[in-house]
């Protein structure tokens, strides 16, 4: 048995990080549990994996902000390629005998209450489940009325990376929510751990007293790993984030697309772009800075546009992504292309950002490069990919967040390397925004590809015929190439047939490559812990139960019983049946946690 528990284990852990396994095998030791790491380390696909292994039949639901829905919705299909996730809004719920996932976000959670009430559902995950925080908002107490009307003890994952501790108040609903004791009262996890006193308008409560003590009363339902902590990461880790946009929209920019793939001869480079249209290096700059290039007359004046406009659409899915991360401490570079981008996130960010264009004279940019890596109150970067993507170090930031996708894959991979580089400490975590269903999906098939290739070539773990030159042709050539093998004549593609035909190009270019990416997969294994797939294992064969006596310390004789199970004690006195947590409880888990004898006046009676 213990021997196929450890099979098990190792299956689980295949293509994972040990400190994934490890909060996999967090997320099994709860029904409900909140892992709270810093992004970037894989929450998602942590609580994937784990709540299937807990629940293999669904149906479940995930409630996460607007702008991450589709990203969950990838992520799910990386692990289940045969699950097919339904996203609420615009499209309706399924019907109730869907036993797939459901993804829908907060913002219309409450006018779809009554008919997730409905569903019998077997998990719950809360992403961001800081936007819980108020326990007395509506959104919260629509949270807390689906999981207490649902049989069976759901499984519940709240994931946040926002630390939460240092505001104990905030940590309340999640707890609700997690049926952990400490949600039992308000006001007794107030007073203890809030420093909560009575002002003239009533409870205040932001406040933060014992914190030591909560942090061992949480062990076992909240796993926080910073990225400081977490030895196994690469360098550099990409993802590519998903967004939605209105299908009005992506029809229209479409329509560009196939008009300048049906009347404009792709070019063969857009590296050669000044040469191609009569342009000096400066015109250039004011070329990508500029608002309307309908002058130029030209098929890349089209396409620009399309750019631009796609870009400019990006920006709100951008800042709120950005704003997660500042709200998690981290500092964040945005590398965009165009003006009207740049002053939408200058009018957003205003005086929290500095931000560096063509508009930017030559002898100033340094100075604000020194703001952003030296004052802690500048917590953004935001730059034209052109213009600051080569020659400056921005190592203060870990984040860096791409709003808009250029034609050539080195300028990426340039502006990448201002915060990946020496005297970087940490890990980088780049982030691409990605508009399904437009353009961009064929540009991001193609930039994705060859960063994995570029990034093994480097290495030296794999060889790709031509080498680094062959990585280096811009999209629009591999589009046009594509197209080629094919059989496409673009003069005749269809307005409706636009999208097909981008997704055509980008399987054939994957199909084109999937011998160099599996040999780079292969190449890129992942450490291997014995040690976190033998923490797995142990967790699989299920909880260790425990009961403990305590002695009364107001009563002689009297004994208090303490049940353990796994990582949660419970007690039968007045105590704990009314606020979750009693003067028996702590000491026997800070003593446990700690690995410490038991307390005075504590003995085990059954394991």
């Amino acid at each position: 048995m213990q021997e196929t528990r450890f099979k098990r284990a190792e299956e689980i852990s295949k293509g994972l990080f040990p400190h994934q396994v490890e909060g996999i095998a967090f997320l099994l030791g709860r029904r409900r549990a909140l892992l709270a790491d810093d992004m970037g380390l894989g929450k998602t696909r942590q609580s994937i994996i784990a709540m299937v292994e807990a629940e293999p039949k669904g149906p479940y639901l995930v409630i996460c902000p607007a702008s991450i829905k589709r990203n969950w919705a990838r992520e799910i299909e990386i692990v289940f390629p045969d699950a097919e996730p339904a996203i609420v809004g615009p499209a309706p719920l399924p019907s109730t005998d869907y036993s797939g996932w459901v993804i829908i976000n907060y913002e219309i959670l409450g006018k779809n209450l009554d008919k997730l009430l409905e569903f019998d559902w077997k998990g719950v995950v809360f992403d961001e489940a800081h936007y819980l925080k108020n326990y007395q908002s509506q959104r919260s107490r629509n949270g807390a009325k689906l999981v207490e009307s649902i049989e069976n003890d759901p499984v519940v994952h709240a994931l946040t990376g926002t630390p939460m501790t240092s505001r104990p108040r905030d940590l309340f609903p999640l707890l609700q929510i997690l049926n952990h004791p400490l949600g039992k009262s308000f006001l007794s996890f107030a007073k203890r751990y809030c420093e909560a006193y009575q002002g003239d308008f009533g409870l205040v409560a932001d406040g933060a007293s014992n914190l030591e003590e909560l942090t061992v009363q949480l062990h076992g339902v909240m796993l926080r790993r910073t990225k400081d902590e977490v030895l196994d990461l690469p360098p550099k880790v990409r993802t590519w984030m998903d967004v939605e946009m209105h299908p009005f929209a992506i029809q229209h920019y479409n329509r560009l697309v196939q008009e300048f793939l049906s009347k404009f001869e792709t070019p063969e480079a857009i590296g050669g772009l000044p040469e191609s249209l009569g342009l000096s290096a400066e015109s250039r700059e004011e070329l990508d800075e500029s608002i309307d290039t309908t002058d130029l007359g030209t098929g890349m004046g089209r396409i620009t546009q399309v750019r631009r406009a796609i870009a400019f659409v990006k920006c709100r899915h951008t800042i709120k992504f950005v704003e997660n991360a500042l709200e998690q401490g981290e500092k964040v570079i945005i590398f965009t292309s165009f003006l009207n981008t740049m002053q939408r996130f200058r009018q957003h960010f205003k005086d929290r950002a500095v931000y560096v264009s063509g508009e930017v004279p030559a002898n100033q940019r340094q100075d604000r490069v020194d703001r952003f890596q030296n004052d802690d109150n500048i917590r953004l970067f935001v730059a034209n990919m052109h213009i600051a993507g080569v020659g400056i170090n921005l190592t203060a930031a870990r984040q860096v967040v791409f709003n808009d996708l250029d034609w050539v894959p080195a300028n990426h991979w340039q502006a990448e390397d201002r915060a990946y580089r020496i005297g970087q400490t940490g890990t980088v975590n780049v982030t691409y925004m990605i508009a399904n269903g437009t353009v961009d999906s064929f540009v991001k098939t193609v930039l994705e590809t060859k960063a994995a290739l570029m990034d093994a070539i480097v290495e030296g773990s794999i060889m790709v015929p031509g080498g680094e030159a062959a990585l280096q042709l811009d999209v629009l050539s591999e589009l046009k190439r594509m197209m080629n093998a094919l059989s496409v004549q673009p003069n005749k593609i269809e307005e409706s047939n636009i999208h097909d035909v981008l997704q055509k190009a980008g399987d054939v270019y994957l199909e084109e490559n999937t011998s160099h990416l599996q040999e780079a997969t292969r190449k890129q294994l992942r450490p291997y812990s014995e040690e976190a797939i033998r923490v797995l294992a142990q967790v699989l064969s299920g909880p260790q139960r425990t009961v403990y006596h305590a002695e009364s310390s107001s009563q002689k004789g009297k004994f208090y019983t303490l049940e353990v199970v796994g990582a949660d004690i419970t007690c039968d006195c007045p105590g704990f049946t009314h606020r979750g947590s009693c003067r028996h409880v702590r000491p026997l888990k800070s003593a446990l946690v700690a690995g410490k004898p038991l307390p005075k006046g504590y003995k085990e009676v059954s394991s």
